[in-house]
């Protein structure tokens, strides 16, 4: 895949902190080495759904992670460093400021940890950006954005971290725009906690996520009695 395809305008952006650094919420439940796979294997699945999405201009990871950044160039991505690494804000900033600077793009946010995304949902994102220049994926549990895209992407710097959804909807009308709000199936869901370890097998069964947390060895019942409490806490 080349870095640039059909010369789109809206390029998905990938902020990725190091492996070494992810999924700290999941520590009570796994160690550091199989969050770092788990993170590994999340990254590859959604590069690989981004690879697949010939409408898109091209794909930028932010990372100062050695192991991503070889892992994105495999995926035909462009990378660049994140060398203040102080937060998902920042990067995704850097991300915004490089493609404005080298290809006067729009951006499309996809986390790195968002496995169950399609492409036919990428291609919905992007097909909305057509009836307003904001689109927002809400998260499907906590008050999060999985996608955010705007184009052009100087309308308003990113609101990352709690309860962002809301903050980016507040931020776009205050820029005099309506975003376009998508649900979207495989793009809501994203894996930060215990109830997230625990899903319908049928789902993406291929996914390199799956075979991950199919390869971890059983999580107990501890798990999934904090993933009741997760499930049912205000």
């Amino acid at each position: 895949m080349k870095n640039i395809r059909n010369n789109e305008n809206i390029w998905a952006l990938v902020p990725i902190k190091r492996l070494e650094n992810a999924k700290s919420r999941l520590a009570p439940f796994l160690d550091r080495s199989e969050r770092i796979s788990l993170m590994r294997a999340m990254f590859r699945d959604v590069l690989a759904t981004l690879s697949r999405v010939e409408t898109l201009g091209g794909i930028l990871v932010v990372t100062s992670d050695e192991e991503a950044a070889a892992t994105a160039a495999l995926a035909g991505a462009v990378t660049i460093p994140d060398p203040v690494e102080n937060g998902v804000n920042g990067a995704v900033q850097r991300g915004i400021d490089w493609l404005h600077a080298n290809h006067k793009a729009g951006v499309m946010v996809v986390p790195g940890d968002v496995p169950f995304i399609t492409v036919p949902e990428i291609e919905s994102v992007l097909h909305a950006t057509k009836s307003s220049p904001i689109v927002i994926v809400p998260a499907s549990r906590d008050g999060g954005t999985n996608i955010l895209a705007v184009a052009p992407p100087v309308l308003f710097p990113p609101a990352y971290g709690s309860m962002s959804f809301a903050r980016h909807v507040v931020a776009a009308r205050a820029a005099g725009v309506e975003p376009e709000i998508l649900e979207l199936e495989g793009a809501g869901p994203d894996i930060d906690l215990a109830v997230d370890l625990i899903f319908d097998s049928s789902q993406n069964p291929l996914s390199w996520t799956r075979s991950c947390l199919d390869s971890l060895p059983v999580l107990g019942a501890s798990v999934a009695a904090k993933s009741l409490k997760e499930k049912v806490a205000p």
